[in-house]
Parts: C-alpha cells; structure tokens; sequence
C-alpha cells in the first residue's frame, strides 16, 4: 500500500479528530498544532507537534489498529522529525521507549524539561501514566523554535 506522510492544512483539522475519536484517542488536534498524518485513501496513522512554552511537543501519535505493525509509525514520525527544528520533545509511554530511542530520542531528566511540559509531564504521572520524558535533537537542522 502506497502511502504519504504530510502536515493537512489548519481547515482539515477535523478530519485528525475524526480519525482519533474513531480509535479514542485521548487527544485533540488544534489549528495551531501541526497535524501529521500518514495517508492512502483515507487516514492510517497521526500526530501532533505542538507548540508549548516555545518548544516543540510531539504528541498524540495514534496509528489505527488495523496498520499496526507494518512499519507505518516509524514512516510517519521519521518524516516529522526530518521537517522539525532541533529540538522536539515527547512523553513516550515506557512499551514503546525502544521505538523512540530507534528514532534517536533520548530519555531525558523530568527535571530538565521546560516548565510547563514538566507540569504536563507531572499531571499524567499523577493519573497513572506510564510515560517517559524524552528529546530528540535532530543534528541536520538549526532553526528557531516556535514561537
């Protein structure tokens, strides 16, 4: 299956929450995110890059159920990461940190995260997430950070 990984326009927002509220997701893409998606005719995998604090926030990475395992995820994110500023952030649930080092994300020190990811960071421990503050530092790019 040929597939194409791009950020949809801010006006196709609904589709991505079309797409995670048919797989519950927890999350919920805004005009202001970049929304990611993986496509062939319709969507099989997406994310979110947030803006938090002035840093970029990968969350919301979902691929649906019937796509799993076949290499889809990595395809998408490796695209994201490719178009992002050095710097991106994520909270990878503690299954899937050997997916994310893959990637070249590190695990990081909740402590070192800018202030507000590290309240997020500390609500969702507090719920019971298993989650691991992670970084990548894509070495290729030097651009500014959102902002």
């Amino acid at each position: 299956m040929e597939v194409v990984a791009q950020v949809l326009p801010a006006v196709q927002t609904p589709l991505v929450n079309k797409f995670y509220q048919a797989h519950k997701a927890r999350g919920k893409a805004t005009r202001q995110d970049q929304n990611w998606v993986l496509k062939a005719t319709d969507i099989v995998a997406a994310c979110r890059v947030q803006c938090v604090s002035g840093e970029y926030f990968l969350s919301t990475v979902l691929v649906a159920p019937e796509y799993r395992g076949k290499g889809f995820a990595r395809k998408l994110l490796t695209a994201v990461l490719a178009s992002q500023p050095r710097s991106l952030y994520t909270f990878s649930y503690c299954h899937l940190s050997a997916f994310y080092q893959g990637l070249g994300f590190i695990v990081i020190d909740p402590v070192t995260l800018p202030q507000e990811l590290a309240e997020k960071y500390h609500c969702y421990v507090a719920q019971g997430r298993q989650i691991l503050a992670m970084q990548y530092i894509n070495p290729d790019q030097n651009r500014l950070c959102c902002e």
